[in-house]
């Protein structure tokens, strides 16, 4: 796949470009984008539903595992 990447500044509503010789008798996509928008707005800060909020905790190191590795009857 070859790509060819122009900006320009769009004064009407057609535009004209010229394409290097190694596209011509090949199909071809044209994506065409603005980038002087505006960027999007941040995401809203999400929240947990108020009937669970604060019920959670901790119990122990959050890197180590709670149970110690020898009461896990899977591993043996």
């Amino acid at each position: 796949m070859q790509v060819e990447r122009q900006f320009l500044l769009v004064k009407q509503r057609r535009v004209v470009i010229e394409l290097p010789e190694s596209f011509v008798n090949r199909q071809v996509e044209f994506i065409v984008l603005t980038v002087d928008d505006q960027a999007p707005a941040p995401a809203k800060k999400r929240e947990p539903h108020p009937a669970i909020a604060g019920k959670g905790r901790t119990l122990g190191d959050l890197i180590a595992p709670v149970v110690d590795e020898a009461d896990w009857d899977c591993l043996q």
